[in-house]
């Protein structure tokens, strides 16, 4: 009797945590991310970009593709493109092909150094973090400094997609040809 009174009440536990989830798969990402707002659409993204100081400290989830990175003081920083952030299908990760490829943003990353996110361009990713504000960079090598909004994160979830010049890189008889890992800030 009191196996089942701890086996039903352990399943009650598991049932309330799945029903709070706020959006199918975000346990890819942190599981504490209560009141995290998903960035889905170019307005959206647009308006935070334009009015980063309004929702600095605010806890957002974005997603994107490397552009580039580089170690920093702070850690890494990366410049990123914007992508819009799936509704389904979470395990495949954004789609590069809805992007329109003119709206970046950068990310401070403090972490392990994994290779599948500070070398390889055009690794597609899920971040979940904390809005910084803004902060200038260059996102073409012969174009001006422009403001980007800079994001703090967390987790990254990121897909090993991009092209690093070692096909036998993407290689490797563990993991499926299209390798993921979540990454978490120390």
């Amino acid at each position: 009797m009191r196996k089942g009174i701890i086996i039903f009440g352990m399943l009650g536990l598991v049932s309330l945590q799945i029903g709070c989830t706020k959006l199918p798969g975000s346990d890819l990402l942190s599981p504490t991310s209560n009141g995290t707002k998903t960035v889905t659409t170019s307005q959206q993204f647009d308006e935070l970009a334009d009015n980063s100081p309004a929702f600095l400290g605010q806890e957002k989830r974005l997603a994107g593709a490397v552009v580039s990175i580089d170690q920093t003081d702070e850690g890494y920083s990366i410049l990123a493109e914007w992508l819009p952030y799936p509704t389904r299908e979470l395990e495949e990760g954004p789609k590069i092909s809805q992007a329109d490829r003119s709206r970046h943003f950068l990310i401070r990353f403090i972490g392990k150094r994994e290779k599948e996110f500070y070398t390889t361009r055009g690794n597609i990713f899920l971040l979940e973090g904390t809005v910084e504000g803004t902060k200038k960079a260059l996102v073409n090598v012969f174009g001006p400094r422009k403001d980007l909004l800079y994001v703090n994160a967390r987790c990254v979830r990121i897909w090993e997609t991009g092209q690093d010049g070692d096909p036998s890189s993407q290689l490797d008889s563990q993991y499926p040809p299209r390798r993921n890992r979540t990454l978490c800030a120390d």
